[in-house]
């Protein structure tokens, strides 16, 4: 299991505002070791967490996070960005979508948007916390020749 430094960096926002997020509703998407989310329900927030449907191990890794961190409370679902599914379809309107270095492939940036769009039809005051890190930077260069 690897943690994304985009989670660590987000994980410690959650904890600088600790004081709000009790009784708040929030959902952790693409959150694979789910430190965000652990941290949310930590602080006292009703969490479901979500990784893709499409990749059952990173749904096993959610809950092998919440199991080591005594979360029994903390539900995982499935939740392929993009997709309409049951699960996105019963979940109740959220406070709070925590989405740690899911900016990551430009070719997700839609599907992303999309789910995160049906989420806040739910609830239009929802808020997204979001971390990225830049890993790819174009340089160009121009030659001179002299």
């Amino acid at each position: 299991m690897y943690v994304w430094p985009c989670a660590v960096v987000l994980a410690q926002y959650l904890w600088f505002h600790r004081r709000s997020l009790p009784g708040k509703a929030v959902l952790e998407i693409g959150a694979g070791v789910s430190l965000p989310g652990i941290m949310a329900a930590k602080c006292g927030a009703e969490v479901i967490l979500s990784d893709s449907s499409e990749l059952p191990y990173c749904l096993e890794i959610c809950r092998q996070s919440c199991e080591m961190n005594n979360l029994p409370q903390v539900r995982v679902i499935g939740l392929t960005w993009g997709h309409v599914s049951q699960d996105l379809l019963a979940l109740p309107p959220q406070d709070i979508i925590l989405a740690s270095d899911v900016f990551f492939e430009p070719e997700d940036f839609e599907d992303i948007l999309t789910t995160v769009y049906f989420l806040m039809q739910k609830n239009p005051k929802v808020q997204l916390w979001s971390t990225y890190q830049v890993r790819r930077a174009c340089i160009i260069f121009t030659l001179s020749i002299l």
